[in-house]
């Protein structure tokens, strides 16, 4: 068996024969059905269990991330009943149809589908998310690129030893790890272009990205510099592939409220459309809601949308005070909020969505050790605002497409189910025309789902 890298398989710009694209398919099936079955043996009441679950979801996700690039690559000489013939007529063209449609799509309707064929599924309908750390969405592949570039010394080992971590103290290491690699404004750039590689590999076409100031700026960069960098890059990926992405400055709790109020008084000082609001990063425990009270207050009277993590390391009181003191538009993570039903209650009444990042809150570990007891079933159950996101998508080796197959793989949730948490991940945004952008994605949807062989109905963009 030859293993291949998504980086390395992206790089090539050699045709590949259609046998040897099925091969590795076929091994990568093969592989990830018999992680799947070791994984399913581990017993759930042992101390080692969690970390090694997450040894076999990073693998089962390299090799589902590998996959999908395969289906990408130019096929060398492909067989002619893989391709639609002009002209033909009759039985023949119906079978080469269908045959080609068997490959490619795959059968929904079904009582239990392929799995393979949900994951694609999932992948080609356009999607959105909102809760993203622009740093963490940098891969190692660019992060090695830019500590060479700025003479930083970095081993493979290294590299891996801080990506191994077991807690959230553990991730916000990482965190300034990957901040540690940019010495001017310009780096900034390149996190952008890994930012927007990943949206395209999972056909997501709206943003909000947390973009972290504040160890930049102790490390001498200029703030609106950076933010003009970012910027450009931004209009020019929208013009390109028609992504919108929009930022969300990270006040944090890791440097205090003082430093807080200074990242605010920043981004009152921008012009561009493209920073939209502030959002309450960073170490929970050190740095409670309420202390940030005064800087929400300001930002909110100033016309910036303000979003706060809340009940991902502490109880659902944090959660009272991220909305009653803060009034923060939207949770991050909120799974400590199923321990309150009054507060389950208050949050649906009032449409105040969270942003649910399964994995993340798996890998982290405080309230959830796995998939299977995450909360997002319950929350969807009783009618709150939801919408799915990765967190950290290059950190935790996950992606939107496999965040949304987890909720259907061990959660319960049917097809129709994950369609209406994309329409509703849509309403969770602060795209100002929702009612548009949803529009063209549910047609894009409906016509994906007819190639899934999947019955297309309308969703109203409401709650």
């Amino acid at each position: 068996m030859y293993a291949l890298t998504k980086f390395s398989i992206l790089s090539w710009n050699m045709e590949v024969p259609f046998s040897e694209i099925l091969s590795r398919i076929s091994v990568i099936d093969r592989d990830i059905a018999e992680l799947n079955r070791l994984k399913s043996r581990l017993p759930a009441d042992r101390p080692y269990s969690p970390t090694i679950q997450l040894t076999f979801d990073k693998q089962i996700n390299t090799l589902l991330n590998e996959r999908v690039s395969l289906m990408e690559l130019p096929i060398l000489h492909p067989p002619l009943w893989l391709l639609p013939k002009e002209g033909a007529e009759g039985l023949e063209q119906t079978t080469l149809l269908k045959e080609r449609k068997s490959l490619l799509a795959g059968d929904l309707s079904v009582a239990h589908p392929n799995e393979q064929d949900v994951i694609n599924f999932i992948r080609e309908i356009p999607k959105t998310e909102v809760h993203l750390h622009l740093e963490a969405c940098v891969n190692k592949e660019t992060l090695k690129f830019l500590y060479k570039k700025n003479g930083i010394e970095v081993t493979d080992q290294e590299f891996e030893d801080k990506y191994n971590f077991k807690d959230l103290n553990g991730f916000i290491q990482v965190f300034f790890f990957v901040q540690g690699s940019v010495k001017e404004a310009s780096d900034l750039g390149y996190f952008i272009d890994s930012l927007a590689d990943y949206l395209r590999s999972n056909h997501i076409v709206y943003c909000e990205a947390f973009f972290a100031p504040s160890k930049f700026i102790q490390n001498g960069l200029d703030f609106d510099e950076m933010v003009e960098v970012m910027v450009n890059r931004i209009r020019q990926i929208e013009v390109k592939d028609g992504i919108s992405i929009r930022l969300l400055v990270d006040v944090s709790r890791s440097f205090g409220p003082e430093n807080a109020m200074n990242n605010l008084k920043r981004v009152l000082g921008l012009k561009q459309k493209e920073v939209i609001g502030i959002g309450l990063g960073g170490a929970e425990l050190m740095g409670p809601a309420k202390d940030y009270a005064e800087v929400f207050k300001i930002a909110r009277e100033s016309g910036l949308r303000c979003v706060a993590h809340s009940g991902e390391d502490d109880g659902p009181w944090a959660i009272w005070d991220a909305v009653n003191l803060c009034k923060a538009e939207r949770i991050g993570h909120g799974t400590s909020a199923i321990q309150d039903p009054e507060l389950v209650r208050y949050m649906k009444e009032n449409k105040i969505p969270i942003e649910i990042c399964v994995t993340s809150n798996v890998f982290t570990g405080k309230y959830v050790r796995k998939e299977q007891n995450h909360p997002v079933r319950y929350y969807y159950d009783q009618g709150l605002m939801l919408c799915i996101n990765t967190d950290d998508p290059d950190i935790f080796n996950v992606n939107l497409t496999y965040e949304y197959f987890k909720l259907y793989r061990f959660l319960d949730f049917s097809i129709d189910e994950l369609i209406d948490l994309v329409r509703q991940g849509v309403l969770c945004t602060f795209h100002p025309e929702k009612e548009t952008l949803w529009k063209s994605m549910e047609e894009k949807i409906d016509l994906i789902k007819l190639k899934y062989n999947l019955n297309s109905e309308k969703q109203v963009l409401s709650v």
